[in-house]
């Protein structure tokens, strides 16, 4: 038997606005809810529930959400979510030999989030690394340490 993933919470100081934010993270519909709001890419199953803080000073839990481009790029997808208000907060190599990678962002309350190199990224990586006639030049890490993925390092 095993469990199924359906609801990430999400303390908030304003749910309806940061509701805006994350419906247009995800390309979704805010909707109500018991103590806040819900967002629900695709309609039914998993589905993101914004609520006001329980406790006021009482520090929010580290819950993350993981998010992956399945079409496009990280860098793009980390810009578009920057210009709607979205902070990098941090950048990481997944696999830096083959450029993979993940960047953690905040929304506008702080609530951390992930996003990973896109599907379309780790399958070019993936054929690239199984063709023994690919030299894999371009595929690592480009600039210095203070330049990450086409956005800048904080």
């Amino acid at each position: 038997m095993g469990l199924s993933m359906r609801v990430i919470e999400l303390e908030c100081a304003d749910p309806l606005k940061l509701g805006a934010f994350w419906s247009a993270v995800l390309g979704a519909p805010v909707g109500p809810g018991p103590r806040g709001v819900n967002i629900a890419p695709g309609g039914a199953g998993m589905r993101l529930y914004l609520v006001e803080e329980k406790a006021s000073g009482r520090p929010r839990s580290r819950t993350r959400l993981w998010l992956n481009p399945v079409d496009g790029a990280l860098d793009a997808e980390v810009a578009r979510l920057t210009g709607l208000g979205a902070n990098v907060v941090e950048k990481l190599w997944t696999n830096r030999t083959y450029g993979l990678t993940v960047a953690v962002l905040a929304d506008p309350e702080g609530n951390e989030f992930c996003i990973e190199s896109s599907d379309r990224e780790v399958a070019d990586a993936e054929r690239r690394i199984e063709d023994p006639q690919d030299d894999l030049d371009g595929m690592g890490p480009q600039g210095g340490p203070e330049h990450f993925l086409g956005f800048d390092a904080p």
